[in-house]
């Protein structure tokens, strides 16, 4: 042992350090500087977040969320499906993988292509079943989609004449499914050239008063003359006469009868009347009518210079012109706006509608609408 003590004696003494600790070491609290551009750090403005998230759905998409509507199942991505519709956002909760849709608010055409359009968002829509999706869209609360329908139903090239008419006549039937009050109605004003063909169909029988009345008091409808309009009235009317005689008076008050042939005005007021046309003029209030379209007729073709003083007196409305239209296919049908109406009868009449539906739905884009003089002329 004395041996080891007297070698270790001899060890030079080890060098005084500084006491440190290791958090007060030169550049110990900082990191390498490497030579990277600073851009690359800026991932929020090279790479957008949602170009990024829809590139990794496209790649990686598990479809993990069953929608059932009755017996139908649709499977779909459960984060897209949140992701676009609030309902979801707030129904399907933790590891949920079930979403029960009811089959009375939304319909399964609506439904697949509600679904379709979220994977495929720039997908363009279909104009026959651009009800059903919006019905469906308004219940999952896809506000997105509902933009775009209502975007597309704005544009009035594309939904014109007989497209309008069938938005109409979808949201018609679809009325329980769909929110909103009056686009049934309000898609008949930009019906125009095929109004007569709509006359000829069935469908026209089938609508209720509500839509028979506007397209009646309508302005816009395009027709040769207004005793067109009279006996459009009467076809439906006459469809189920039992249940629609109650609306007669009221859709008759609303054809511009002082605008028919003279003639015709006289043989309605006399009682004269042919087949259908005989349960009308019986009606309680139809002399009335009569009487006072009459009236105004007289008094507004009066050339003594009266006439602006009789209407103010007789509080007599000028009624507005509706467009005109001449089809060469009818037999009864003048050339201009002009010239005197040719005598038809609701046979005649009932004849034009046969040719139209023989010539296909499509013949009223031939016809072209004019304007005649704005002065009305005794025929």
């Amino acid at each position: 042992m004395s041996e080891l003590l007297k070698s270790v004696e001899k060890l030079p003494l080890e060098p005084t350090l500084p006491k440190l600790s290791l958090n007060n070491f030169r550049g110990g609290n900082q990191l390498p500087i490497w030579d990277i551009p600073e851009v690359e750090f800026r991932l929020g403005k090279k790479y957008p977040l949602l170009p990024m998230v829809l590139k990794n759905w496209e790649l990686n998409d598990p479809n993990d969320l069953v929608l059932r509507l009755g017996t139908r199942q649709i499977s779909m991505n459960r984060l897209r499906f949140m992701c676009y519709s609030k309902l979801a956002m707030r129904s399907v909760k933790g590891g949920q993988r079930e979403l029960v849709l009811p089959e009375d608010r939304v319909p399964e055409e609506g439904l697949v292509r509600t679904c379709h359009w979220m994977i495929q968002p720039v997908a363009k829509l279909e104009r026959g079943s651009i009800m059903e999706v919006l019905a469906t869209a308004l219940y999952l609360e896809v506000d997105s989609l509902i933009k775009q329908v209502w975007f597309s139903l704005n544009l009035v090239d594309e939904f014109s004449e007989d497209q309008a008419f069938a938005v109409s006549y979808e949201s018609l039937r679809l009325c329980h499914l769909l929110p909103i009050t009056g686009l049934d109605i309000s898609m008949l004003h930009r019906i125009q050239r095929f109004f007569l063909t709509l006359v000829a169909s069935v469908e026209f029988l089938e609508l209720p008063f509500e839509h028979i009345h506007y397209l009646i008091s309508s302005e816009n409808v395009a027709v040769n003359s207004e005793k067109e309009m009279f006996y459009a009235a009467v076809r439906w009317l006459m469809h189920d006469w039992e249940a629609r005689a109650e609306y007669a008076i009221a859709l008759m008050q609303v054809v511009h009868l002082m605008l028919l042939p003279f003639e015709y005005i006289m043989q309605l007021q006399t009682g004269g009347a042919e087949g259908p046309v005989e349960y009308i003029i019986q009606l309680q209030d139809f002399p009335d009518l009569m009487y006072k379209a009459l009236s105004a007729r007289l008094t507004m073709f009066a050339d003594d210079g009266s006439k602006e003083r009789l209407c103010e007196i007789f509080k007599i409305e000028l009624p507005v012109l509706r467009p005109f239209i001449s089809d060469n296919l009818c037999s009864y049908h003048r050339a201009n706006p002009d010239d005197p109406v040719k005598d038809f009868s609701y046979d005649d009449f009932l004849d034009y509608l046969r040719v139209i539906q023989e010539n296909g739905i499509y013949s009223w884009k031939a016809l072209s609408v004019q304007h005649g003089s704005s002065s009305f002329k005794m025929v």
